[in-house]
């Protein structure tokens, strides 16, 4: 089976997604980030960027939130996720990946999600 390994833009001791078989994406966790920098604010603002960064990821390597099969969410406060399943309900809309969400002590940041994705089929034509 190939395996492709997406490296990341800093020097972090892991990839940012790898692609196996050529169709399954497993994206390390994302978080709210632009450019380097930390965006802090709500939970909700806090998850539309770490979701905006995750599509990002998904994209490179030929997949959407549209392909994401299972979620992996790391929240700081567990009293947090009401306001976090609005945002991310609003980006995945009906097309609800299997979750799992734990509390997590996290440094500096209220959120963390990675994925695995299934890369769709090309037509054939």
């Amino acid at each position: 089976m190939e395996i492709t390994r997406v490296a990341n833009s800093a020097d972090k001791p892991y990839s940012t997604a790898v692609i196996a078989g050529g169709r399954f994406v497993f994206v390390s966790g994302q978080i709210s980030t632009r450019d380097g920098q930390l965006v802090g604010g709500s939970i909700g603002v806090q998850t539309e960027v770490a979701l905006e960064n995750l599509a990002h990821v998904l994209e490179s390597a030929g997949a959407t939130l549209d392909d994401v099969t299972r979620c992996g969410v790391f929240i700081a406060d567990l009293n947090d996720l009401p306001e976090f399943n609005v945002a991310y309900r609003r980006a995945f809309g009906s097309r609800l990946p299997a979750r799992t969400a734990v509390g997590a002590n996290l440094p500096g940041y209220g959120i963390e999600i990675d994925c695995i994705a299934v890369i769709p089929e090309l037509e054939k034509k």
